[in-house]
């Protein structure tokens, strides 16, 4: 039997969607056909179907939400229209995938999550028609790199005690590297809803007395690239035990996360440094690091900033540091000592890499949503349940803000 074809409706053409989602999307013509493409710009739009071979193109949302022959709506549009069309996406009987963070409140979630229960899928493919309920899977492909999967996972689970960890992103600009365009901030601002997203930050932290100019540039940053490295290191560590500070130096955010190893490793707590911001220097450090006692083991994450082809050389890289068990002499001015009594003995570190590239990791993400949507029952790491709890992490942080500003409220009531 030939594989399904799933006919997509994009929502949004930013110069990420561009960049990274679109070719790779475009190069998997077995698995997906690009139906129709949204974006207040009809100049974008436009360019976008000519572009990638789009069939369709508007302005109108609505025209691609209850397109007939759009199976799945990939919602790309910013954090405060995920719930909105999302749900106006299940209610048509369209599958849908939208980016981390899902949502950052809770009644929010809850109204997704009853749209998915109501939601009715009729579509017909390969002749066969399916009418189970609609899907929302969550995209964070950093969490699908091969390896991050098959290397990082599997060396961490046999690493012993963590000692220490550390979780990093600072990014370059937001934008390009140089200085962006009339027309590009148009473009930009046509995207963000300032009062929708006031709307949706009320209902997070209960008033709208509360939302701070810190609060504000936090969920922002959080929305566009923060929750992909909370995600990575909450599916690689759990959720923490707590959180014992938050800083707030827009563009700069911090966080100390408390854990607990299992009871194979006694129970030994250990500590989370969460570093995250924005500054001028084309460039992406992101990464996660573990350490042990006789093993270090990181995941770095080079992707391409919006705007920045995915084909530069980006790569998700991951690094095993330990000993190996043997020695070597030291030197003195490059010159090795022989005399037995001044050998000292220096521990080697064994190095180890191995990369994916970014292109990889986009595409076995869309390659997990196809075996998520038409794949008998198949699972998904990134379904609503999991968002859920990218969700409690969230509201870990908020909460102890909250505390620290001398606040009674809190998000979860």
């Amino acid at each position: 039997m030939p594989t399904p074809v799933l006919r997509l409706g994009i929502l949004g053409a930013t110069n990420a969607v561009q960049a990274t989602y679109l070719p790779v999307l475009q190069s998997l013509k077995t698995h997906y056909t690009l139906t129709a493409i949204y974006d207040p710009n009809a100049e974008i739009a436009t360019q976008c179907q000519s572009r990638f071979d789009i069939t369709h193109s508007t302005t109108v949302v609505e025209d691609v939400l209850c397109h007939e022959e759009v199976d799945v709506i990939l919602n790309l549009l910013p954090m405060e229209y995920h719930e909105q069309y999302t749900v106006t996406a299940l209610e048509a009987g369209k599958d849908v995938m939208v980016e981390v963070p899902l949502t950052m409140s809770i009644s929010s979630m809850r109204r997704i999550r009853e749209a998915i229960k109501n939601g009715k899928t009729s579509r017909s493919l390969n002749g066969v028609t399916q009418t189970d309920g609609p899907k929302v899977f969550v995209g964070c492909a950093r969490r699908y790199a091969p390896c991050f999967t098959e290397v990082f996972k599997k060396e961490l689970a046999t690493m012993g005690r963590v000692y220490y960890a550390r979780c990093r992103h600072i990014a370059g600009p937001m934008n390009n590297v140089v200085t962006p365009t009339l027309k590009d901030i148009t473009h930009m601002k046509s995207h963000n809803n300032p009062e929708q997203f006031r709307v949706l930050l009320e209902d997070v932290f209960g008033s709208e007395e509360d939302l701070t100019p810190d609060r504000i540039a936090f969920c922002r940053y959080l929305g566009m690239l923060g929750c992909h490295d909370l995600s990575v290191m909450r599916e690689s560590l759990g959720l923490p035990d707590a959180v014992s500070n938050v800083a707030i130096t827009d563009p700069f955010y911090s966080a100390i996360f408390h854990y607990t190893n299992s009871a194979e490793y006694d129970g030994h707590p250990f500590t989370l440094l969460w570093e995250a911001g924005v500054d001028a220097l084309p460039r992406c450090d992101a990464h996660l690091t573990v350490y042990g006692a006789h093993k270090t083991l990181s995941v770095e994450y080079d992707f391409p900033r919006p705007g920045e082809k995915i084909s530069t050389g980006t790569y998700v890289r991951v690094v095993v540091e330990e000993a190996d068990g043997t020695t070597e002499m030291d030197n003195v001015n490059g010159n090795q000592i022989n005399e037995t009594e001044n050998a000292v003995a220096l521990p080697r570190v064994k190095r180890t890499e191995t990369v994916s590239t970014c292109d990889e990791a986009y595409e076995r993400e869309f390659m997990a949503l196809h075996s998520y949507l038409v794949g008998g029952g198949s699972a998904a790491k990134t379904s609503t349940e999991d968002a859920v709890m990218d969700l409690r992490l969230l509201l870990m942080i908020f909460d102890h803000y909250n505390r620290q500003c001398g606040t009674i409220r809190t998000p979860l009531g």
